[in-house]
This record gives C-alpha cells, sequence and structure tokens, in this order.
C-alpha cells in the first residue's frame, strides 16, 4: 500500500492507531522500569484511584412509548499525589490530636507530649515521665492552647505507656483522633515521621529500621527523638511508636510501639 495514495480519512485513522500503539509501548515501558526501580524512587509518587459514580436519568417520554431505564457510569480516575504533599498533609492532621502534659506542680515545665486515640479524649503518653507525679496531677495543653485536667489511669501490666482521660467539658476545644497503625503492617525500610520537640512542633522523616519482637514491643527507626512522648506516624497519619523511658533506654531511635488502651 502506498502512503501516498490514502485518503485523508485513511491518514487520520493511521495517526489515530500510530498514538495508540505509542501510548501502549509507552506505558509497558514505564511499568518496567517501575518494577526495578529502587524503593527510594518508588516511594516518591503515590497514585489514588477515585471512583466517580454518575447515575444517568433519561429525560421522561410518554407512557404509550414505554419509560426507558435509568443507566449507572462508573468513572475511574488517577489522582498523582506528591510524596512530599502527603506528608504534609499527614503531619497537619495528627497535629490535631497532639497535647502537651504538664504538672500543676510546675505548669512552666513540659512533662511530656500526649497523643489523643479515642474520640472520649483518651491520651497515650510516657509512663516513666507521669508516674512520679501522681495519677490526678497533671493537665493536658489542648493544640488551640486551651487547658484542660488529665488524669492518668492507674497502670496495668507492664507497659511504659501511660494512658490518661481528658476531662473535656463541652466548652472545650475540638481535637482530632489519630488512628493506631496494624503492628502487623509495618514493614522494614517503611516511611515514618517522627513529631517531637520541647516547645513548638519538630519533624523529622526516617524509615522503620527493626520492626519490634513478642519481647520487646520496641520500633527501631532512622529519625530520633529525646522528648518523652513524642510519636512516629507513617505517611497515612496512622501512630506508629511513642518515645517512652523503656524506648529511651535502648538509644534515642527506638519507639515503644503504640497499642490501644
Amino acid at each position: 500500500m502506498d502512503i501516498e495514495h490514502l485518503t485523508k480519512h485513511q491518514i487520520v485513522l493511521l495517526a489515530f492507531l500510530v498514538g495508540f500503539v505509542t501510548s501502549i509501548a509507552t506505558g509497558i515501558v514505564t511499568v518496567s522500569l517501575m518494577d526495578q526501580a529502587p524503593p527510594s524512587i518508588t516511594r516518591t509518587i503515590n497514585q489514588i484511584v477515585e471512583r466517580t459514580v454518575e447515575k444517568v436519568v433519561p429525560a421522561a417520554v410518554p407512557a404509550s412509548q414505554g419509560a426507558a431505564a435509568a443507566t449507572t457510569v462508573i468513572k475511574e480516575t488517577t489522582v498523582v499525589v506528591k510524596n512530599d504533599d502527603l506528608i504534609a498533609q499527614s503531619i497537619s492532621s495528627v497535629q490535631k490530636g497532639i497535647v502537651r502534659i504538664i504538672s500543676l506542680n510546675d505548669r512552666s515545665v513540659l512533662v511530656a507530649r500526649g497523643v489523643v486515640v479515642d474520640a472520649n479524649g483518651i491520651v497515650l503518653s510516657d509512663r516513666g515521665s507521669l508516674e512520679p507525679l501522681g495519677t490526678i496531677n497533671f493537665e493536658a495543653i489542648l493544640p488551640g492552647g486551651e487547658h484542660v485536667a488529665a488524669v492518668m489511669r492507674i497502670p496495668v501490666g507492664t507497659s511504659t505507656i501511660a494512658v490518661l482521660d481528658l476531662q473535656m467539658a463541652s466548652s472545650s476545644g475540638k481535637v482530632a483522633v489519630v488512628p493506631i497503625a496494624q503492628a502487623d503492617k509495618l514493614q522494614l525500610g517503611g516511611s515514618v515521621i517522627r513529631i517531637g520537640g520541647s516547645g513548638s512542633d519538630t519533624v523529622g522523616t526516617g524509615v522503620i529500621a527493626k520492626l519490634p519482637d513478642s519481647h520487646s514491643g520496641l520500633v527501631q527507626a532512622t529519625v530520633v527523638s529525646t522528648t518523652p512522648g513524642s510519636i512516629i506516624i507513617n505517611s497515612f497519619g496512622e501512630l506508629i511508636g511513642i518515645t517512652t523511658s523503656d524506648s529511651s533506654a535502648w538509644g534515642a531511635d527506638f519507639y515503644t510501639l503504640a497499642t490501644s488502651p
């Protein structure tokens, strides 16, 4: 077939065919390269598939012609989210669930940080820092700056994580709940974000260097923290671990695995 003798319509169809084949080839090459790329590169971009369901209702027709059935159309759109944006969103979300715990004996000193894990105002923090000061001598400073009473539960067992109940009033500001990550879903090399600091929030990023075992329940990460009650979260804003007296004894890069109270 001589291309010079093709009609305009045939040329247009040929152009569409070439473009279609090229796009398929590009997709195959991209997928192959992504499979061979190191995790440090593939983690930089996350793809989220959004599914939009549209119900198409036909216009009214005379009863004599019968009613046409409504049809449902499902459209899937791939939205590319940069890892930096995902991390920033996670940090912003978790900050709304972080409280600062002070002692009634000296309100100028931060005893430990805490993180809200339940809508009823249940907070997880460092038992080693709080227990010597009693169980009812605390206040929690909410993200908005409001002070509320915080009562530490009587510790049960050998866990180094303290559980406190915030005495929230109806007029108290809202505090976000930080979900707890599933321990069996943690992976070596998984991205983590540390939120800590003795004053304003400071953050750092790293990866999981050692998974928790049944003996210690400690997670090691490539990011350190020295402030009691500091936390590490994953890229989706789920709580992984807390800095406690027990984890600090192992090193500043160890965190006690967070579990539901």
